[in-house]
């Protein structure tokens, strides 16, 4: 008997832009499990045994000992310091190419050393949650390619796309980590140029899923933020899946404990969370810097329908955008 095929939703895009908020209102929904930032499961979760989204420590949360022992007969048999190291070589924005065209041998070793252990992984992940659709929001575009060259995986992928000057005001400011329970943490932070250079890469990169992605749509952070139920139903109707959200009235989601492996500190947020745009970078960005990022990014900015000019924190356009793909 054949194995059916394994479906992924993947959350591309670049970090601060709401992936994590939107993984978690699709977790509410019945066949979907929200796993997080899978990517890091390795090094955050084995290694450094961080929190889960359900609040335990990784090796103590049972959903994750259950996925364990499914996938590899236990926590004590994966190697995670070996696989933390394989998943970076893997997964390098550079090595894009290899997925895609001819693999060098030693490249190839590793992506199919990495494969013998994320196929399992992810497979667990279905069976012990039940799901239809494992949401995974690692993000990272080269992270997407690895998974769609998996044998039986159907890679369906929600581009999210935020305004790069409030993406780059985020990644400025100090924000703590509290998924690192024995000691203040905090997260890594980005000049504006850095920040502009990596929205362009992620973002420039999530577009070519619209060719080779098995189904492709891209949302706006201020659509989903302004109105999340359009914006969560466009996602729902891309999957062909039923368009209730019972967990939403309003711009209020009622939100249960989850088992997210990373991804930003609202993933332990649980009960009624308020929905709405965070525009401060409107009024607060200094000028110079979002100058930079406008000028940097100015290209894929008016692409997706963001004003160049003020004002700043508007929506986006939507004139000749071609929004979906299936």
């Amino acid at each position: 008997m054949s194995t059916p095929p394994l479906d992924i939703l993947y959350i591309g895009g670049f970090g601060r832009s709401g992936s994590t908020l939107v993984e978690r209102c699709l977790g509410q929904l019945d066949g979907f499990c929200a796993a997080g930032e899978v990517s890091f499961v390795w090094e955050r979760g084995l290694v450094q045994n961080q929190l889960c989204g359900c609040q335990v420590p990784f090796r103590e949360c049972a959903f994750w000992r259950a996925v364990f022992d499914e996938a590899f007969g236990g926590f004590d048999r994966v190697d995670p310091v070996a696989m933390a190291a394989l998943v970076q070589r893997v997964k390098r924005t550079r090595y894009i190419p290899y997925l895609v065209l001819r693999q060098p041998a030693a490249y190839r070793a590793d992506y199919q050393r990495f494969a013998a252990a994320l196929l399992p992984l992810y497979r667990a992940i279905q069976r012990v949650s039940g799901c239809r659709w494992l949401i995974d929001s690692s993000k990272e575009p080269s992270y997407a390619f690895v998974l769609a060259a998996l044998p039986g995986v159907r890679l369906s992928v929600v581009h999210l796309v935020r305004d790069s000057r409030a993406v780059a005001f985020s990644w400025m400011k100090q924000k703590a980590i509290p998924d690192v329970h024995w000691k203040q943490a905090y997260m890594h932070r980005y000049s504006a140029a850095q920040s502009a250079a990596w929205w362009l890469t992620f973002n420039g990169l999530c577009d070519a899923f619209r060719v080779t992605a098995t189904r492709f749509v891209r949302v706006h952070y201020e659509d989903f933020a302004s109105a999340p139920a359009p914006a969560l139903r466009r996602i729902l109707a891309m999957l062909d899946e039923p368009l209730d959200l019972p967990f939403l009235q309003g711009a209020t989601a009622t939100l249960h404990a989850n088992h997210t492996a990373s991804g930003n500190p609202s993933r332990f947020l649980v009960g009624e969370v308020a929905i709405r745009p965070d525009e401060q970078w409107g009024s607060a960005m200094r000028p110079r810097d979002r100058r930079l990022v406008t000028a940097a990014t100015a290209p894929l900015l008016a692409a997706y329908g963001y004003p160049l000019l003020g004002p700043y924190g508007s929506a986006p356009r939507r004139q000749g955008e071609s929004e979906a793909s299936v």
